[in-house]
């Protein structure tokens, strides 16, 4: 735990003096991101203020230049980080984790395509564009030398040699293991399911080679396959998704049947080998703009104010990172009757204390609230999403009778697939019951360096 906390802290106080930056001229730089999964790409728009910097022109131009592809890397760090990995984890999460590190991450950004700058004469401002190819991305993220072969099922249906797999999944679907429904989300890593949550393919299924290359997937939104007629061939197996699944909702369920008629057969197995597959979903999940919190001025008052609290206060088992996604309190083994969403009467001195520094935080109406809900893994994955999801509503209804504004309040459950602890011993699993608050500034959009 101590390591994990370390780690944390060490990767905060990085994000942190970036965003500190302090230069000799007053610049101001900006950023746009916007993420298409058909293409598949991460595109930003990164902006500097000439009048704003006291930059002359036209001698100043390149000096301009340079000031703001110095900046890039933070402008697009923290919207690329917001990435959705797989069915539960963000790009931030790999970084968290160890899996990428820091030096990675900026260097990916460093290797995009980066186009000439131009100058702007409406807005008095010098503009680059910049292009990440999101296969430059996942393929840090393919560890595998082979893939695993699917076993033939014992059960076997009718089926026939395909040249490619579709996978409908747009529309609002039912949500696997939930009494709710949702729209799918893309992801680098999607898995794909059947009824009995039996695993049908992953990224580890697919030629380590191919999956480099061109991903696991690709997505569109679009019936017409003449679109990504390369992807699936001329005779595919078309496939309607019955579910979603996953915390990010990203993961297509089919039927049985239908996941037969791929496994049934060698040759359709070999299709998932090479990754020809295609997945559809609606086009405003797989176009849109990716946001980060405006980590200003104000924003590092409230971190080091929100810090200097707990610190002063010395309330046990409450950390305070600054992470990607905004400000975050992790409450560890916080403590719940077994197996239930009720708290335990022994937490009310910690969530008195989350409440006053909340509510200062959130009196001028300038941040909202997430809450995520985290388990122990017992071997439970439904029963254990679900308990995360009802503890961190518990925790926005405790916050909420001490005089929060509930419409500030959002809340995720991730289960037991974000361990920071062992689940093998009782001081892991109490490490892993943990409720995490994050404070998120609300304007999102745009990424600002001062």
């Amino acid at each position: 735990m101590k390591r994990y906390f370390l780690r944390k802290f060490l990767i905060s106080i990085v994000f942190t003096l970036f965003a500190l930056n302090i230069n000799l001229f007053s610049q101001q730089a900006t950023s746009q991101s916007i993420v298409d999964w058909t293409k598949p790409a991460f595109f930003s728009t990164a902006e500097l203020d000439i009048s704003e910097s006291n930059i002359v022109l036209p001698s100043g131009r390149g000096a301009a230049k340079t000031i703001l592809e110095s900046k890039i890397p933070l402008l697009i760090k923290d919207p690329l980080l917001s990435l959705p990995v797989d069915s539960s984890l963000k790009l931030g999460d790999t970084v968290l984790q160890d899996t990428l590190s820091l030096e990675e991450i900026t260097n990916i950004i460093q290797d995009g395509k980066q186009s000439a700058s131009v100058y702007s004469n409406e807005k008095d401002s010098i503009i680059i564009n910049h292009t990440i190819k999101l296969n430059d991305i996942s393929s840090k993220l393919v560890k595998h030398s082979f893939p695993y072969k699917p076993n033939s099922p014992i059960e076997k249906t009718a089926t026939r040699k395909y040249t490619g797999i579709i996978i409908d999944a747009r529309g609002v679907l039912p949500v696997q293991g939930e009494f709710v429904t949702s729209t799918g989300n893309p992801c680098l890593f999607p898995k794909v399911w059947n009824e009995e949550m039996e695993l049908i393919y992953e990224k580890n299924i697919e030629d380590s080679k191919v999956a480099k290359e061109l991903g696991i997937v690709n997505y569109h939104w679009s019936s017409d396959e003449n679109l990504y007629r390369d992807r699936i061939g001329n005779d595919p197996l078309r496939i309607t998704a019955k579910k979603i699944f996953g915390i990010n909702r990203t993961d297509p369920v089919i039927s049985k049947k239908d996941a037969l008629k791929i496994l049934s057969l060698d040759e359709n197995r070999e299709l998932l080998k090479q990754g020809r597959v295609i997945i559809l979903l609606d086009k405003e999940q797989l176009v849109y703009s990716v946001g980060a919190p405006e980590k200003n001025d104000s924003y590092y008052v409230v971190y080091r104010d929100t810090k200097n609290f707990f610190y002063e206060r010395k309330i046990p088992d409450v950390e305070i990172t600054d992470t990607y996604k905004g400000i975050q309190i992790s409450i560890q083994d916080i403590k719940f009757v077994a197996d239930s969403s009720e708290i335990l009467p022994e937490e009310k001195e910690r969530l008195d204390a989350i409440y006053e520094e909340l509510h200062k935080i959130t009196k001028n109406n300038e941040f909202t609230i997430m809450v995520e809900g985290h388990t122990a893994s017992v071997g439970k994955p439904i029963g254990e999403m679900n308990l995360s999801v009802e503890r961190a509503g518990t925790i926005i209804n405790q916050l909420v009778e001490r005089g929060m504004n509930r419409n500030i309040f959002s809340y995720k459950g991730y289960g037991g697939t974000l361990p920071i602890g062992d689940n093998s011993t009782n001081e892991g699993r109490a490490q892993n019951r943990r409720v995490e608050i994050i404070i998120i500034p609300k304007a999102t959009y745009i990424q600002r360096v001062p």
